[in-house]
């Protein structure tokens, strides 16, 4: 799995955020892992006035945030069909979730491939 290397913080928080391509139906999108501060900051930007979340828009934004090449807008997102929408959806959840970054190869050593939903 590609990755890059988070590089303004050093030390013990020197991790590596994962990267992953998704191919859908011949279109390539490469998405990022988010940061904490990311991941709060949506979720801030989320909030409804009764203290609630906007769950459609959190994924929507979470989505474009995650989103590396092509980059994304929410209005793009809105122009998509739905199945394309959850796939990505899905995806940008698993790689935000994932434990298997507990794991990660050591720098210029090579995981199993994985393939493309």
């Amino acid at each position: 799995m590609p990755t890059r290397k988070l590089t303004s913080v050093g030390g013990p928080l020197d991790f590596m955020f994962a990267e992953k391509e998704l191919d859908l139906n011949g279109h390539p999108f490469k998405f990022r892992e988010l940061s904490v501060a990311e991941s709060d900051s949506i979720l801030d930007a989320s909030r409804l006035p009764d203290g609630g979340i906007n769950g459609r828009l959190n994924m929507r934004m979470t989505i474009v945030k995650s989103a590396v090449e092509p980059k994304l807008t929410v209005d793009d997102l809105a122009k998509i069909p739905n199945r394309i929408y959850l796939k990505m959806a899905e995806f940008v959840n698993d790689l935000n979730s994932s434990d298997d970054t507990l794991n990660e190869p050591e720098e210029g050593e090579e995981g199993e491939p994985e393939g493309n939903e």
